[in-house]
Protein backbone atom coordinates (compact mmCIF):
# COMPACT_ATOMS: atom_id res chain seq x y z
CA UNK A 1 0.00 0.00 0.00
CA UNK A 2 0.95 3.63 -1.12
CA UNK A 3 1.06 6.11 2.00
CA UNK A 4 1.46 9.24 0.43
CA UNK A 5 2.38 10.80 3.92
CA UNK A 6 5.98 11.66 5.51
CA UNK A 7 7.59 10.30 6.14
CA UNK A 8 6.39 7.17 4.14
CA UNK A 9 6.64 9.78 1.20
CA UNK A 10 8.75 12.61 0.17
CA UNK A 11 6.76 13.46 -2.87
CA UNK A 12 4.56 17.21 -2.82
CA UNK A 13 1.06 18.09 -3.59
CA UNK A 14 0.18 21.53 -5.44
CA UNK A 15 -3.44 22.03 -6.56
CA UNK A 16 -3.76 23.71 -9.76
CA UNK A 17 -6.28 24.83 -11.79
CA UNK A 18 -4.88 25.64 -14.88
CA UNK A 19 -2.18 25.75 -17.67
CA UNK A 20 -1.14 28.93 -17.00
CA UNK A 21 -1.09 27.37 -12.81
CA UNK A 22 1.44 24.90 -13.74
CA UNK A 23 3.57 26.71 -15.59
CA UNK A 24 3.99 28.65 -12.21
CA UNK A 25 4.57 25.49 -10.24
CA UNK A 26 7.98 25.13 -9.00
CA UNK A 27 9.01 21.40 -10.64
CA UNK A 28 9.45 18.31 -8.94
CA UNK A 29 5.79 19.19 -7.77
CA UNK A 30 2.94 16.36 -8.14
CA UNK A 31 -0.03 18.24 -9.54
CA UNK A 32 -3.91 17.94 -8.21
CA UNK A 33 -6.87 18.94 -10.02
CA UNK A 34 -10.25 18.27 -9.38
CA UNK A 35 -11.65 16.55 -11.99
CA UNK A 36 -13.59 19.03 -14.69
CA UNK A 37 -14.66 17.63 -17.93
CA UNK A 38 -13.56 20.88 -19.42
CA UNK A 39 -10.12 20.33 -18.09
CA UNK A 40 -8.97 17.41 -20.10
CA UNK A 41 -7.04 19.50 -22.21
CA UNK A 42 -5.15 20.64 -19.02
CA UNK A 43 -5.11 16.78 -18.25
CA UNK A 44 -3.28 16.16 -21.53
CA UNK A 45 -1.14 19.21 -21.13
CA UNK A 46 0.37 16.89 -18.17
CA UNK A 47 0.72 14.14 -20.38
CA UNK A 48 2.23 15.62 -23.89
CA UNK A 49 4.83 17.72 -21.01
CA UNK A 50 5.47 14.19 -18.68
CA UNK A 51 4.07 16.17 -15.69
CA UNK A 52 2.87 13.79 -12.33
CA UNK A 53 -0.30 14.85 -11.44
CA UNK A 54 -3.55 13.63 -9.76
CA UNK A 55 -7.44 14.03 -9.79
CA UNK A 56 -10.17 14.29 -7.56
CA UNK A 57 -12.75 12.04 -9.40
CA UNK A 58 -16.26 10.33 -7.90
CA UNK A 59 -17.28 7.84 -10.57
CA UNK A 60 -16.01 5.59 -13.35
CA UNK A 61 -15.75 7.55 -16.46
CA UNK A 62 -13.46 10.12 -14.92
CA UNK A 63 -10.95 7.18 -13.68
CA UNK A 64 -10.91 5.99 -17.27
CA UNK A 65 -10.27 9.40 -18.86
CA UNK A 66 -8.05 10.24 -16.50
CA UNK A 67 -5.84 7.09 -16.56
CA UNK A 68 -6.11 7.33 -20.60
CA UNK A 69 -4.60 10.81 -20.24
CA UNK A 70 -1.71 9.11 -17.86
CA UNK A 71 -2.64 10.56 -14.14
CA UNK A 72 -0.53 9.10 -11.53
CA UNK A 73 -3.48 9.24 -9.10
CA UNK A 74 -6.91 9.21 -8.91
CA UNK A 75 -7.80 10.63 -5.58
CA UNK A 76 -11.27 9.58 -4.01
CA UNK A 77 -13.28 10.88 -0.79
CA UNK A 78 -15.40 8.03 -0.45
CA UNK A 79 -14.26 4.72 0.40
CA UNK A 80 -17.12 2.79 -1.84
CA UNK A 81 -16.31 4.35 -4.50
CA UNK A 82 -12.45 3.81 -4.15
CA UNK A 83 -13.17 -0.20 -3.89
CA UNK A 84 -15.13 0.20 -7.26
CA UNK A 85 -12.69 2.65 -8.92
CA UNK A 86 -9.82 -0.04 -7.85
CA UNK A 87 -11.79 -2.97 -9.38
CA UNK A 88 -11.44 -1.35 -12.17
CA UNK A 89 -8.05 -0.26 -12.02
CA UNK A 90 -7.24 -3.76 -12.05
CA UNK A 91 -9.47 -4.96 -14.54
CA UNK A 92 -7.76 -3.30 -17.00
CA UNK A 93 -4.55 -3.10 -15.46
CA UNK A 94 -4.04 0.74 -15.37
CA UNK A 95 -1.44 2.46 -14.32
CA UNK A 96 -3.50 5.48 -12.53
CA UNK A 97 -3.41 4.17 -8.38
CA UNK A 98 -6.37 4.68 -6.84
CA UNK A 99 -5.34 6.65 -3.39
CA UNK A 100 -8.65 7.40 -0.67
CA UNK A 101 -8.24 10.76 0.91
CA UNK A 102 -8.41 9.96 4.62
CA UNK A 103 -9.10 11.99 7.73
CA UNK A 104 -6.59 10.31 9.37
CA UNK A 105 -3.92 7.65 8.27
CA UNK A 106 -6.12 6.06 11.46
CA UNK A 107 -8.07 4.61 8.68
CA UNK A 108 -5.20 2.80 7.47
CA UNK A 109 -6.82 -0.63 8.18
CA UNK A 110 -9.67 -0.28 6.92
CA UNK A 111 -8.46 1.16 3.17
CA UNK A 112 -6.26 -1.85 3.22
CA UNK A 113 -9.34 -4.59 4.21
CA UNK A 114 -10.32 -2.82 0.57
CA UNK A 115 -7.35 -3.47 -1.16
CA UNK A 116 -6.93 0.38 -2.27
CA UNK A 117 -3.94 1.12 -3.81
CA UNK A 118 -3.12 4.13 -1.09
CA UNK A 119 -3.84 6.52 1.14
CA UNK A 120 -3.35 9.82 1.57
CA UNK A 121 -3.84 12.41 4.80
CA UNK A 122 -6.73 15.23 3.12
CA UNK A 123 -5.87 18.40 4.05
CA UNK A 124 -7.94 20.60 5.21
Amino acid sequence: MIILEKPFSNEEFVRVNSIEDIKKTKPNKTLIFKYCDSSLEVYNFCKINSIPYAVEVSNIKELIFISNLNAKYAFCKDLTTAKKLQEVAENYLLDTKIIYLAKSLDEIEKVASYSIDGIKVEKS
